[in-house]
């Protein structure tokens, strides 16, 4: 449901992450096919290059890590100062329901991410056709670019969200939230190198762009949500420099990757809308806010750090073809034990400013 005092409530504590999705998307877009275009346009007016010598390339990676950092401080704006500065009291005595409140956070960033992508590649698209990137690229390309980055980015604000209703302060919603969006490569690569070490070996390569996914490579990738937008890439060819021929490719990834940000989507949309209307405020300005939780979450850093020590320690100890298990686990156990101490420690510290 739509509130105008919760639109203006929500402006303001994200307005700063609203002109930066404005501003990185009019840089990381726009302002590139501009210069791109000024650039090969110099070579053809200088050196008189002819069409089929030019060369023009776009990738996923150029804007995808860069807007999943934006993505994710907006969504941390959105939660998290409240809770640092522990004013959610004041939010929940507002006649509003808390489901309404959830709502029209994640409603006024789906908008402003949503109107920010369509604009500047619409802008993109007027540049290819206006300058001398139509000779040589179809700006169709940025249809399907589109298709891709838009689902993505709401599934990985969505889901920025959802960590922020489990989250006691703003650092910590922005710091789990990066986490856990790359965790699944992360995780799964270290299942993957302790099931090396004992004899057990899986296809890390991945191949999103065609064909099935049929590696466990290709299913790590397809997990981690910005790993997906990466994959994406638009490159021209020079085919025959005597009749001017160039061709044009898109790596577009695997349908079946789309079905990642709706089921991010399915499950992280709901589950926000219960844990925030259900959140109590006594843990504000901590790592965690539910009590229940933290055993689980405790389990599962001391699992990760024990198995990313003795990844490092069997390494540094053995080698390729002559895995060291003993090193291994003697790593292992020393990085379960440090992060234990420390997460003690971590679990405690109550981050607050004031009002």
């Amino acid at each position: 449901m739509f509130h105008k005092a919760l639109w203006m409530r929500n402006q303001k504590l994200a307005a700063p992450a609203v002109w930066a999705v404005y501003l990185s998307l009019f840089f990381f877009l726009p302002f590139f096919f501009f210069g791109e275009a000024q650039n090969l346009q110099t070579q053809v007016d200088e050196f008189h290059l002819k069409t089929s010598q030019l060369n023009f390339s776009f990738h996923g990676v150029q804007i995808a890590l860069f807007m999943t950092l934006i993505l994710v401080g907006f969504a941390s704006l959105l939660i998290g100062p409240e809770r640092t500065t522990h004013s959610t009291d004041l939010t929940f005595s507002l006649p509003f329901k808390r489901k309404d409140i959830f709502l029209s956070k994640w409603m006024f960033g789906a908008v402003h991410i949503t109107t920010g992508l369509l604009v500047n590649l619409l802008l993109c698209m007027l540049i290819v056709r206006f300058t001398i990137l139509n000779e040589i690229a179809d700006a169709s390309f940025l249809l399907e670019f589109m298709s891709l980055v838009i689902p993505f980015s709401i599934a990985i604000f969505t889901f920025s969200m959802f960590i922020g209703t489990i989250a006691g302060s703003i650092i910590s919603q922005f710091i789990l939230s990066f986490i856990f969006l790359f965790f699944p490569v992360g995780f799964f690569s270290l299942i993957g190198t302790f099931l090396m070490f004992h004899g057990v070996q899986l296809d890390m390569m991945t191949g999103l762009n065609g064909g099935s996914l049929n590696t466990f490579g290709d299913f790590i990738a397809t997990a981690t949500l910005p790993v997906t937008v990466f994959e994406f890439a638009y490159y021209t060819d020079v085919v025959d420099n005597i009749y001017g021929s160039v061709a044009d490719h898109t790596r577009m990834p695997n349908y079946l990757t789309l079905l990642s940000p709706l089921i991010y989507f399915a499950v992280t949309f709901p589950l926000g809308i219960w844990f925030f209307s259900s959140t109590k405020n006594e843990n504000n300005g901590r790592l965690l806010v539910f009590e229940k939780g933290k055993r689980f979450f405790s389990f599962g850093v001391i699992l990760c750090f024990a198995l990313a020590f003795g990844m490092a320690g069997g390494n540094l100890f053995g080698s390729y073809n002559n895995t060291s298990l003993i090193s291994y686990y003697f790593s292992a156990s020393i990085g379960a034990v440090l992060s234990y101490f420390v997460l003690r420690k971590i679990m405690n510290i109550r981050l607050g400013l004031s009002k």
